[in-house]
């Protein structure tokens, strides 16, 4: 095990202490040793700082911290990348992503092994407290098929791993409000690099959220997406897409005995302002970023487009 590889765990938080509580006992049940964390606060008034630092940890941590006002999701994971310590591995992994292994970190090795791959990306399964749409979305993206994931650059940073030189050579989009990890992905694809799918290095995701937060949530993904790829979303198909998921989640609600019990009205809602979110960010112009990174000229980026939009949307 001394000679393992070592991986840096890239943690970023903004006043979400009660989850540390849950993501941290959970890290010190790791039975691969050889990795840190790397834990970048946002201004947490919560005592995120406080509970990390008193922590009883069997791994060494790394603590930073980034002005509110300066925080975007890509510019946080450079700054933990740049405080890793010669790691071979980077994991981004969010602060309200649980393993679900003892045995996470070490299958994450043994996939970016197994796959020979640059970029590895596990499932996400909702939490016991999750909204049953929310889990039900989780589901839609992430099945049980494994393996190479060329040409689509989905992934994402809320359970992912990087070859730390892969890192370097690529970095995270700084401007964009979201989905850096799909913007990274589509220019390591774009270079011959290999995006795989993990196997048996799952995580339970839980968005604590109200229907607003939801919302902005989309929007911003939005946003971010039409700076990556453009996708035409119409009145017809924000109409579709919360008919189409609303009958996934009900069907969802009746296969899983934990949430038989949720309200419909809920599923409505849920779907209503995702989707409200969705067709008024894909609306708005492109305002993030002035790099225009695929002009779909290329054959190849049409079917990074098109790969990427069957899987997103599923």
């Amino acid at each position: 095990m001394k000679d393992s590889p070592k991986v840096s765990l890239l943690i970023r938080n903004l006043n979400e202490r009660k989850n540390l509580e849950i993501l941290f006992p959970i890290l010190n049940s790791q039975e691969y040793k050889n990795f840190e964390v790397i834990f970048l606060d946002s201004g947490s008034t919560d005592g995120s700082i406080e509970f990390i630092q008193n922590f009883d940890s069997k791994f060494d941590i790394i603590v930073d911290s980034i002005a509110k006002e300066e925080f975007t999701f890509g510019r946080a994971l450079n700054v933990c990348s740049k405080l890793a310590v010669k790691p071979v591995y980077l994991i981004t992994l969010s602060a309200h992503c649980f393993p679900l292994s003892e045995h996470f970190i070490s299958n994450y090795v043994n996939n970016f092994l197994k796959y020979n791959c640059d970029i590895v990306y596990g499932s996400q399964v909702g939490y016991k407290h999750s909204m049953l749409s929310e889990a039900s979305h989780l589901k839609s993206w992430f099945d049980d098929n494994y393996g190479i994931k060329n040409p689509s650059p989905f992934s994402n940073n809320g359970n992912c791993g990087y070859k730390f030189t892969i890192w370097e050579e690529f970095k995270f989009d700084e401007n964009l409000t979201g989905c850096e990890d799909i913007e990274l992905a589509s220019r390591a694809i774009e270079k011959g690099r290999i995006i795989a799918y993990g196997e048996n290095i799952g995580v339970s995701h839980y968005h604590e959220e109200d229907f607003v937060q939801i919302y902005f949530r989309y929007y911003r993904e939005a946003l971010a997406l039409n700076s990556i790829f453009s996708f035409r979303y119409t009145i017809i198909r924000f109409l579709k897409n919360i008919i189409n998921e609303s009958l996934t989640d009900l069907l969802y609600k009746y296969k899983n005995k934990g949430f038989v019990s949720r309200s419909i009205v809920e599923i409505l809602k849920y779907r209503y302002f995702k989707n409200l979110g969705h067709y008024r960010g894909f609306k708005k112009k492109k305002e993030i970023s002035n790099l225009k990174l695929f002009s779909y000229s290329d054959s190849k980026d049409e079917e990074l487009r098109r790969h990427l939009f069957a899987q997103y949307f599923y």
